[in-house]
């Protein structure tokens, strides 16, 4: 389900006495990092209940999002983080290549570096890119494994639907 759910943060205060060092007020016990801290989702599409995936498991940049069945892969794992969508495979963001402004323009991931082609809000059912409010959308509501993720100006079809 595309729900982020609500998590609780302790915090340990330290003594300026016991504060002797940054390493010694820093355990790894303390040190969360941000995908541990958000809960890894998947994200299926209405038309078929598909899932958002990165084609072969890649971990090259620009390498495509697709479609496919879930089997619960790290390919097929996202988090949230603030607007940014993050592959639980290697960290990287769904990005709209080249902040494309164009209707059909591919969907890939990429190293976060945070423009608005790797901004993302959720709309209802639908993921709209910050670059320009266009739809992830598969492409020609195909409905075959490795159909490409594209965005595509916005109109409500079962292929720009997700949950």
């Amino acid at each position: 389900m595309f729900v982020l759910g609500m998590f609780v943060a302790s915090m340990v205060l330290v003594s300026p006495a016991a504060a002797v060092s940054s390493a010694a007020a820093v355990s790894s016990a303390a040190a969360v990092s941000q995908a541990a801290a958000d809960p890894e989702i998947t994200i299926r599409s209405v038309l078929d209940s598909k899932c958002l995936d990165v084609a072969g498991a890649s971990l090259l940049n620009g390498a495509p999002v697709i479609v496919w069945d879930c089997w619960g892969g790290a390919n097929q794992r996202w988090y949230l983080d603030g607007q940014q969508i993050r592959s639980a495979l290697d960290n990287k963001c769904l990005d709209v290549a080249g902040a494309s402004l164009l209707n059909g323009a591919p969907v890939i991931v990429w190293d976060c570096w945070g423009g608005a082609n790797q901004r993302w809000y959720k709309d209802g059912q639908q993921i709209r890119s910050a670059l320009d409010n266009k739809c992830l959308d598969v492409a020609g509501a195909s409905l075959l494994n490795g159909a490409p993720v594209i965005v595509w100006d916005c109109w409500g079809g079962a292929n720009q639907r997700w949950y």
